[in-house]
């Protein structure tokens, strides 16, 4: 029996060894008598931007009078911020107790880390009668653990290489894995434009006769220390936010909310800007510090690197940028794109098993190496002429947000 909530997450954490599949968890939650089908469900998938669009879609939901599950992955403070109800995490109490009544089952079955917190949050949603549930994809899409779900509407927020061990090196193969949450009559939208995964996309739901939308482009949209876009009949949209890559993001929670009206869904117009304005995504382009100014974000890959530089090509003061990250990313590409908006790169690394060294990261670019992490951003605060933007991994970035928790930087 479990005694408390460090004891659960150190059993949970360690279950990660299986070949990548689904059949193991289905078994099971076909024993339950696959009680996830009593969830009202939207299910948000692809490379970059799940995160964010799940919880713009939450505060719409929520500022329109829901109660709204939320199911994301990694997390940046404590496993409990993975299962959360508006916002608010799972309590230590409730994974002990789900923890010391399915052990067992856990056991038998040789259930993983992620299919045991997608088990909790099934039985936690369906305890609390929440009204809707949105569930961030961990890895893929057709053989992840929340693909077991029959949502309402499907995302896919967009395609980039990432994860290629387990998805397929193109872009095609790539998008067919993640095309696996499309589901029978179910309407499917994403702000992908390659022809190559729109294809896919589109056939799929031509085979499973599911509605597609493809996201309309935001017009008018004003970049600032915040941001104001039009989208379809909806103006001055705001996001207090500088980041370019939340327009995208926010659109598509959005056209979410839309095919969900169709549905009979209640959403108001009110609802819609009041959610999107208010809504704040940890560590992702999140303001630590005003003087000296400092922020944090999780591009971990090339593709949410891409994003992150083009916002920082706007930023009119110096930029100083501590930088880690894992060793299957394309991190040569990653550090080349941040060389173009700055010479002031500082490369460190952290503890984790999949963290590259700071001295392989760094390579022969022209970057200053410094470890400890905890050292690089001392040393970034002190030197920097404007701007400090901690970046990478987001387990580094996991790290780094409670490291100026503790210091009182942040809430």
């Amino acid at each position: 029996m479990f005694q408390n909530s460090h004891e659960v997450i150190e059993y949970i954490t360690k279950r990660t060894k299986r070949d990548y599949g689904l059949s193991e968890f289905k078994q099971y939650i076909e024993k339950t008598g696959n009680l996830q089908y009593r969830l009202k469900c939207i299910h948000v998938g692809g490379t970059n931007g799940k995160g964010s669009t799940t919880n713009y879609l939450r505060s719409i939901l929520q500022a329109n009078g829901y109660t709204v599950g939320t199911f994301t992955s990694p997390h940046l403070e404590s496993h409990h911020d993975r299962i959360r109800i508006n916002d608010v995490s799972i309590s230590d109490e409730d994974l002990v107790r789900f923890a010391n009544t399915y052990y067992q089952d856990w056991e038998q079955y040789g259930l993983t880390m992620f299919e045991i917190d997608m088990f909790i949050s099934v039985m936690y949603f369906l305890e609390h009668d929440v009204d809707f549930v949105i569930y961030e994809v961990g890895l893929g899409g057709e053989l992840d653990a929340t693909n077991i779900i029959k949502p309402l509407v499907s995302v896919v927020t967009n395609i980039g290489y990432d994860h290629m061990d387990y998805l397929g090196n193109t872009l095609e193969l790539i998008s067919q894995a993640k095309a696996g949450i499309i589901k029978e009559k179910t309407p499917f939208i994403t702000a992908e434009r390659k022809q190559a995964c729109v294809n896919v996309f589109q056939q799929t739901c031509m085979h499973k006769q599911a509605p597609f939308i493809m996201l309309e482009d935001a017009y008018n949209v004003q970049y600032g220390s915040d941001i104001f876009f039009d989208y379809k009949n909806f103006h001055d949209v705001h996001l207090e936010t500088p980041a370019k890559y939340q327009v995208s993001n926010a659109s598509v929670a959005l056209e979410t909310c839309l095919q969900l009206r169709k549905l009979g869904v209640a959403i108001s117009d009110e609802a819609i800007y009041t959610g999107l304005s208010s809504a704040m995504w940890k560590g992702r382009f999140e303001k630590v510090s005003n003087n000296p100014l400092v922020y944090i974000d999780g591009a971990h890959n090339e593709h949410g690197m891409q994003a992150l530089v083009d916002t920082l090509k706007n930023v009119n003061v110096p930029i100083t940028v501590v930088f880690s990250a894992l060793r299957d990313k394309e991190t040569d590409t990653m550090l080349e794109m941040l060389l173009q908006v700055t010479n002031d790169v500082i490369v460190t690394e952290f503890e984790f098993y999949r963290a590259k060294s700071a001295t392989a990261l760094a390579g022969n670019y022209p970057v200053k190496v410094i470890t400890p992490w905890q050292d690089a951003i001392g040393y970034a605060l002190e030197h920097h002429q404007g701007m400090v933007m901690i970046t990478g991994s987001l387990y580094f970035i996991s790290d780094v947000r409670m490291y100026f928790k503790e210091r009182g930087w942040i809430q």
